[in-house]
């Protein structure tokens, strides 16, 4: 399976699993597809004036719902019809190929990290102009992801949300143990020492104990994301350093700070013992935190929903990722383009419009996303849990998605790489290296 695929089958499995299991309706930002099996494409009736807009997004039949149900002011409002068009991620991308061949694609799409593979196909509009007519102004929204949607000068995605980073706590745990909760002040080497006193296993020894068994650990001191968007680009950032030079054209894996990041990771799970493995975290269902068997759980923010939906045993909160030498994280977000052949682009620009304007309170207070529009982050910010709205401070230092040539294959092995590095397989500094030999040439 692809990489981009396994990172985002991953957080699906947290995300989407887990909501439908409790009757949910939404998903997240930077989003994933939600299975390998594809959904059935559905769609609303035509209004009475004729006049209907194609969304096509990835969706899980639970998201479906979110989507009808956020497009209904625009409907009512203008009185076009938003015929949606969902199916699973991997035939998403299967599909979408094909259909701007075929003159097929549907007017408004839901674009991700693949936004610029089309840019030379000249197959999205230009949203420039539309952008501007309508009096949009790009210091009113988070401008990290614009330019990742822009390729020679084209806007051919407008953002319209963002995934940022959390430290989520289990605060009942930190009660019990009388340890203080985390806060913006933690580094790695806290995140660290405090994960050591909250890790047990079935005979209640931790992991400096004689003794200790890996394999019957019945509380992690940590659950941390272990894929680029949430996990290991921040740890690099953070360390004062990236994985890609010369916009994006020249791999720095092979980078002593790169690599001393991804060992740290590394060695928080195959030395310390403090955090689950990839494989591992498939014991508790995908989530050890949510589950109540980690005190903390450092992840993307598409999280907060399933823990605010699921977790009722025990009281949390959340604070900003541990600091390194510096701060960093990636704040990424999804988009809506247009399509080129589309014979009713100012509809389509409308229904965009509409999503990255008034729409943005509804998603920000459903918790599907983080808002792209600066003003409507109150209305995610607002809790519970209590100190959510401090999150938006990594606006400050948020990084953009990297964007390549290559970027599909570039990213299955990066994933592949990364994954058997976190698994304990292989070690950092020879993953690493051999993801710079292989990806180095692909990106020139």
């Amino acid at each position: 399976m692809e990489e981009q695929k396994k990172m985002m089958t991953r957080r699906d499995f947290l995300r989407l699993a887990t909501l439908t299991a409790a009757g949910a309706a939404l998903a997240a930002c930077a989003k994933a597809e939600p299975t390998e099996e594809t959904t059935e494409v559905q769609g609303a009736p035509t209004a009475e004036g004729g006049k209907t807009v194609r969304l096509a997004v990835w969706a899980s039949p639970e998201e479906f719902s979110f989507f009808q149900e956020w497009v209904k002011p625009f409907q009512e409002k203008t009185g076009i019809t938003v015929n949606i068009e969902y199916v699973d991620w991997t035939t998403y991308w299967t599909k979408l190929p094909t259909q701007f061949s075929a003159g097929t694609a549907a007017d408004v799409m839901e674009m991700s990290n693949y936004t610029l593979q089309f840019g030379p196909q000249n197959v999205l509009a230009d949203q420039n102009s539309y952008f501007e007519s309508a009096g949009l102004k790009k210091e009113d929204f988070v401008p990290v992801p614009f330019e990742k949607f822009t390729y020679e000068g084209k806007l051919l995605s407008f953002p319209m949300c963002l995934t940022i980073q959390m430290m989520a706590y289990n605060k009942d745990l930190f009660d019990k143990a009388g340890v203080a909760y985390p806060d913006n002040t933690w580094d790695w080497n806290k995140m660290l020492e405090t994960a050591l006193k909250f890790t047990l296993d079935a005979n209640g020894k931790g992991p400096q104990d004689a003794g200790f068994d890996i394999a019957n650990v019945i509380q992690w001191g940590i659950e941390m994301a272990l894929d680029e968007e949430s996990g290991w680009s921040a740890l690099v950032y953070q360390n004062e350093s990236d994985y890609w030079l010369d916009n994006y054209t020249t791999a720095n894996f092979t980078d002593p700070k790169v690599v001393e990041a991804f060992q740290f990771l590394s060695d928080m799970i195959n030395v310390h013992k403090v955090a689950p493995s990839p494989a591992a975290q498939l014991k508790f269902g995908g989530s050890a935190f949510q589950a109540g068997q980690a005190a903390l759980s450092r992840q993307g923010t598409y999280m907060l929903l399933p823990y605010l939906t699921n977790i009722q045993s025990f009281k949390w909160d959340v604070t900003v990722p541990p600091k390194g030498k510096a701060r960093g994280v990636m704040a990424d977000g999804i988009g809506w383009s247009m399509s080129e052949s589309s014979k009713i682009k100012d509809d389509a620009f409308s229904l965009i419009k509409y999503f990255n304007t008034e729409g943005q309170d509804y998603m920000g207070s459903r918790h599907w996303a983080v808002p792209i529009l600066k003003s409507a982050y109150p209305s995610f910010g607002a809790p519970p849990p209590d100190h959510v709205g401090e999150l938006n401070e990594q606006f400050d230092y948020g990084h953009r998605w990297p964007a390549y040539k290559n970027q599909q294959q570039v990213d299955d092995f990066i994933g592949q790489k990364t994954t058997e590095i976190f698994n304990g397989t292989i070690p950092a500094e020879q993953g690493l290296q051999e993801i710079q030999d292989f990806v180095g040439p692909l990106v020139k």
